[in-house]
This record gives C-alpha cells, structure tokens and sequence, in this order.
C-alpha cells in the first residue's frame, strides 16, 4: 500500500518588543557631568550659522573629535517631548568667541565631553576650522560648563570613527555626498561603493539616495544591503530606494508585504512619535512632502524588524510614514532607516533638519562590518535542488567562538523560520564546509538563509539562496478559501489506487487530525486551525513531494 503524509505546521510571526537604547522606551542612563566639561550644542538657540539656520558644521566637528581619539559622548533625555530639553545648566560659550556665564538649556540631542577628557581639545576645534576654512559664524559653537548636571547619556561614542558607504546603484549618490559635504564630515569618512560590494567594506553605516532600477543588479545589492545590517551595520534608504527595496521580497527590511507610496500633502503637519531616539534628534519642523518620487507612504500589511514612525501625517494622514527605522539584530547597531523626499539643501530649517536626519543616523552607533569582526566569514552559500530536497551547503574562512548555524526557510523571502540547526567546528584549521538537507520543500519559490550565532550571543545572517521546486506530477492539492478567515477546505487528488493515511500535525508533533484518503478526489475540512502560516506537505512513497503554504488569518 502507497501512503502519504499530510503535516501541516503553523507559526506566528509577532513583533518583538526588546528593550534597547535604539527602541522606543530607551532605558536611561544617567551620569554627572561635571563642571568643566565641553559641550557642543544641536539646537536652533545655542548652534546657528551665518545665515541664522542651524549650523550642519556642528556634525562635522563631532566626527573631526572622534577621529581624534576624542571622548565624546551623546545626550538624549529618554522620554522628552518633541523640542524638549535634554538639560540646563550654568554655561559659558568658550569658541569661536566667549561669553559670560548663564543658565543655558540644551535640546535635540547635544554631543558633551567630560572635564577631565578636554585636554587639548581647544587646539582641536581650532584645527578643526581652519581645515575646513571656517570663519564667523560658520564656526560650530562650543560650550563650557560652571557647574555639574545630570544627563543621560544615551550613547557613549568613545572609540568610534564612523565610515559611511555611499551606494551608487540609483546613480544618485552626488546627493549624499553633498550631505557630507555640507556638514565639513572629513573625506576619510565617507567613500562611494556599489551595494553588491557593501560587505566587503569596512563600514559601520550604508545609504542609498535613490534607486529605481530593477533586475539581477538591484537583487544582489539588497541580498548585500541585508547581509550588511544583519551583521550589526547601519543602512538608510531615501526616495525611491525605500519603495524598491521595501516591495522586493529579497529586501523588506520593515514590513511583510511591503508600502504604498501615498505622497500626500502632509507639508509640515507632522507628528514625531518617538522624539526621544537618536534619529529624531532635529529641532523644529520637518516637512514630509517636500519633493520627490517618495516622498511618504503607508504599510500594506504590518510591520515587521521592529518598525517605528519617526514623522507621520496627523488626523486622515495619520496612517502616512515619512521617516521611520527598524532594528533587525539584538545589540549594537543593525538599524534600517528611512527618509522620504528625493533631496535636501540648506535653504531653510525644514531641508536642514532632513540632512540632520540623515547624520543622526550616519551617528548612531554600530561595529564595523570589517570581517575581522565577525565569528565566520562566509565564503559562499549556495541551494541546488537534489532528488526532489534541497540541498545547502556553505564555506567558511574563519571561525571564532562560533557556536553554529541555525537554517531559516521562506516562500516569500519576508518571512523566516527555522528549520534546523547546524553546530560550528571551532577546532577545525581552515576552511571548513558544512551541509544541511531540506527535505520539506514548498512548491515554487524557496528561500534559505543562515543565521550565525556566537556562544556570547551575539549573531549575524549569511547571504540568501534560493531554488524552485515544481513539486509532484501526478497528485495535487488546492486549498480555498487561502488566506483563510474561518474553514478550511483541502482538495487531494490522488491518481494511485489503495486507501490511503493522512494525518494532521503540530509544531509539537501531536496529531491533530487523522484521515484515510482514496483514489480520486479528497476533500478534507478543517475549521478549528488557529490562526498562523500553515505548510501542507505530502511525501509520496516514490518520493516524490507535494507541498503547499495556507494563511489563516
């Protein structure tokens, strides 16, 4: 007698709520700062320029510091409202000229360094304009302290030197570095790169101005893009880059079926949902509907990563996105952000504080993706179909404090879940290849991709592959309605003679339903399945595979 096996698994995809530094609800972290200490103010009162706007050079004096070996460190009062201040104390401007002493209050996110790290600091700031021919007001302004304060200090930036990757596969990449430029960001922090060749950099932070290009080039930059934050980087898309990628299967990096450019005239009528996180750091308006192909846009179905708005549209727009990131790593860094419109000048404050945007997140802590960073450095991952199984298998250059290897399946590249584990071989010298078989194929399109994970917890996501599978001949299923909202009706037709054995399974491998099925036309009803991702999946005793996903909403 033939016999077939009919398993059903769910599982339910929920957004995870992680308490982070990068998250809403950011735990605080107060310290003393004492008198004595510099600090560089980010606000409209404290930091304007010749031209009475806020002065972007403020930015470029921060990564100046760091690349110094300065100590700077970065306030953000966890829970203040939008334009509110971060903190007040007896202040005196020390540079480029002095003032007396006042009570002075600092907003949207200032840069500080404590008093006994100030040693030759001075000098610094004054090289620091000179080199960039700064004169007047153009000088970002600096602050002393006459007395000690609480802050909290949201991210302590010692020992970073940030290296920003500009891509160039929309063709755009002049507008961020005009960015960069405007800010005085010092030239060796900043190069151009295709996104295919993102992970071989050495980059803790990614953007692409635009890009509506389509087809093998466009793939693998985003296959790259994922692999770059999924190893702890930093990536922001603007424009049209954020519908492209956001609505290819291989990206997604925020939602599960992807956006809906909406481009409605918000202007500047704009809530901020989470003023008190590092990307948000702007004082005054930002305007979501200021130019460009993408300007705003709203969520098909949910939102996935950790997603959180940044400016949205308020009363009947209040659905509209036009600035939002997610988190897609535990830990430092691994951040997708956002930003709608095309470009920004320094004409006003409104196009100003989409550039400040923009280096808030290009300053929002992550490790360098350098592979000297990570536990492996995968060589190649590769999926080929073998017997009606998939067949994966991986090479790494290098393993330390590898735990191993946990396999990620999808249908739709979105998403993701595990299917088997495989241990790492941390005493093995050399290149070392590992393999694992996927005998539960779904018919068509079949994503993998391999989560690394290191004994102290930390983890990193390889490439993806992909194979096709076209499943069996000579039986097939149907599944109506799919998605489904209350029954369920599953349709085998088996051209083989005999009685034949079907059982329903969980995740648990209990045996949720059993029936015998026989030649011809099967009709199984199913209406007590909770709600989840449901995998119909039939071995045929020749060996052939029938496998077909269900949604049940």
């Amino acid at each position: 007698m033939k016999q077939f096996i009919l398993f059903v698994a769910f599982s339910i995809f929920v957004k995870s709520t992680v308490l982070s530094q990068d998250l809403p609800h950011p735990p605080a972290n107060l310290q003393t700062l004492p008198a004595g200490s510099y600090v560089i103010p980010m606000d409209n009162n404290n930091q304007l320029n010749a031209s009475n706007l806020f002065n972007l050079k403020a930015y470029g004096l921060v990564v100046y510091l760091l690349n110094n070996n300065v100590k700077v460190k970065w306030v953000i009062t966890a829970g203040k409202a939008k334009d509110g201040i971060d903190f007040t104390v007896m202040a005196k401007k020390i540079q480029p000229s002095s003032s007396g002493t006042a009570s002075t209050s600092f907003i949207s996110g200032p840069f500080v360094i404590y008093a006994t790290d100030t040693t030759g600091v001075g000098s610094l700031i004054t090289s620091f304009y000179s080199d960039n021919s700064l004169t007047g007001n153009n000088r970002p302004t600096v602050y002393k302290t006459t007395a000690s304060v609480t802050v909290d200090i949201r991210y302590d930036l010692t020992g970073l030197q940030p290296k920003a990757g500009i891509l160039t596969d929309g063709g755009m990449q002049s507008f961020h570095i005009a960015f960069m430029t405007a800010a005085s960001i010092p030239a060796t922090n900043y190069t151009t790169t295709s996104g295919s060749n993102l992970v071989s950099g050495c980059y803790t932070f990614a953007s692409e101005p635009h890009n509506n290009n389509t087809g093998p080039a466009v793939d693998a930059a985003i296959t790259s893009i994922k692999t770059f934050v999924n190893s702890g980087g930093n990536f922001l898309a603007e424009c049209a880059a954020i519908s492209n990628y956001e609505n290819n299967v291989l990206g997604r990096f925020q939602t599960t079926t992807g956006i809906t450019v909406k481009n409605a005239n918000i202007g500047t009528t704009v809530s901020y949902p989470n003023p008190d996180l590092s990307f948000s750091q702007i004082h005054g308006a930002f305007n979501g509907s200021l130019t460009g192909s993408v300007e705003n846009w709203e969520i098909n179905g949910s939102s996935a990563n950790n997603e959180n708005n940044h400016a949205t549209g308020t009363g009947a727009n209040s659905s509209v996105i036009a600035a939002s990131e997610s988190k897609m790593v535990t830990g430092e860094g691994g951040l997708v952000f956002y930003l709608g419109n095309h470009n920004f000048t320094t004409a006003d404050q409104q196009n100003i504080n989409g550039i400040r945007m923009y280096m808030n997140a290009f300053l929002t802590p992550s490790p360098t993706t350098c592979g000297s960073v990570l536990a492996v450095n995968f060589m190649s991952f590769k999926a080929a179909m073998k017997n009606n199984t998939a067949q994966l298998e991986w090479e790494v250059a290098k393993q330390v404090n590898n735990k191993g290897f946990a396999v990620e399946h999808s249908i739709d590249g979105a998403n993701w879940e595990p299917i088997g584990y495989v241990n790492g071989s941390n005493d093995h010298v050399g290149d070392t290849t590992y393999r694992f078989t996927d005998f539960n194929l779904a018919v068509g399109k079949n994503y993998y991709r391999l989560q690394q994970q290191d004994f102290d917890g930390h983890t990193s996501y390889s490439e993806i592959a992909l194979v096709d599978f076209e499943g069996s001949s000579t039986s097939s299923v149907s599944l109506w309605p799919n998605p489904a909202k209350e029954q369920v009706n599953i349709n085998l037709s088996v051209e083989e003679s005999g009685n034949l054995q079907t059982r329903i399974f969980d995740l648990s491998g209990r045996v949720m339903l059993q029936m015998t099925l026989h030649a011809g036309l099967n009709t199984l009803t199913v209406g007590s399945l909770p709600r989840g991702i449901y995998v119909v999946h039939i071995i045929k005793s020749n060996g052939e595979i029938i496998n077909q996903k269900l949604n049940k909403q």
